[in-house]
Parts: C-alpha cells; sequence; structure tokens
C-alpha cells in the first residue's frame, strides 16, 4: 500500500500500540485482532495519503513571490539599486529628470514625449543622453550595466 519498507513497518507499529493502548475494547479473538490492525494500518494509510496531497495542494498554491533566501537577496539588491537611481534622477534638472521618468519608466517613446511637451524630438534626445550622462557618472558602475539592461530590454 505504501511502497516504502521502513514506512509500512511504522505503520504497522503504531496499528499494533493502538491495538494495546485499546485492548479492552477489543474482543480477543484473532480475526476482530487481524480486523482491528488491517483497518488501523488502511486508515493510517489513506490518512497519510490525504494529508500528503493537502500539503502539495498547499505548496502549489503559494505565490511564486514568497520570499525564500534568494528572493529576499534578490530583493534586498533591487531596493537599494532603485533607491541609488532614484536618489541620482532626483538629482536632474527638473525638465531632464521629467523626461527621464517619461521615457525609462513610463516607457514612452521619444516622439510621445516629444508630443506630449511640445517640444522637438531632439530635446528628449539630448535631454535623455544629459541624464545618461549623469546617471553614468554618479552611479556605481554596477549599477550602470543593470540600467542599460533594463533600458534596452524595454525600448
Amino acid at each position: 500500500m505504501v511502497s516504502d519498507t521502513e514506512l509500512a513497518e511504522d505503520l504497522v507499529q503504531d496499528a499494533f500500540v493502538a491495538y494495546l493502548d485499546n485492548k479492552h475494547k477489543i474482543s480477543s479473538e484473532p480475526h476482530a485482532v487481524r480486523s482491528f490492525l488491517y483497518s488501523t494500518i488502511r486508515n493510517a494509510v489513506y490518512n497519510r495519503n490525504r494529508k500528503g496531497k493537502t500539503i502539495q495542494k498547499y505548496l502549489s498554491r503559494q505565490s511564486r513571490d514568497e520570499m525564500d533566501d534568494t528572493d529576499y537577496e534578490h530583493k534586498i539588491i533591487r531596493a537599494e539599486f532603485m533607491a541609488e537611481i532614484s536618489r541620482v534622477v532626483n538629482g536632474l534638472p527638473d525638465s531632464c529628470q521629467y523626461i527621464f521618468k517619461l521615457s525609462y519608466l513610463d516607457g514612452l517613446s521619444n516622439q510621445e514625449i516629444a508630443d506630449q511637451l511640445s517640444i522637438s524630438v531632439n530635446t528628449i534626445k539630448t535631454q535623455k543622453q544629459r541624464a545618461l550622462r549623469v546617471l553614468r557618472q554618479k552611479i556605481h558602475p554596477e549599477f550602470f550595466f543593470i540600467i542599460v539592461l533594463l533600458i534596452l530590454t524595454n525600448n
């Protein structure tokens, strides 16, 4: 029933303990004892399988976003990265900062930004280049590499 010798032995041992605990309630006929032991083991196997299925359902329903140690470390690194980006971007001149956010955070194209702000596409490109130059100067090189990767994958 369980395809595991050690588990089967444990279940049989538990059944004998249950029999000894309930001996006064069970007939001493060999047939009654055998039926009690068989029923106890069968029910233990069913309960074990049911519990295993419940555990599997629980684990499968768990969100993929739940943190294990690695996820936690990644979230810390991401938070540090985003704080550094925010610090530098907030230090940019207002127009440059606004264009940077529209482009890289909101995902608008140069033309969409130009249309929205009623300025030329070349001005948008120039402001984005300035923002990237400042980021390159003020952000740790490893962080800047990540920014470039994010920018390239978003555009």
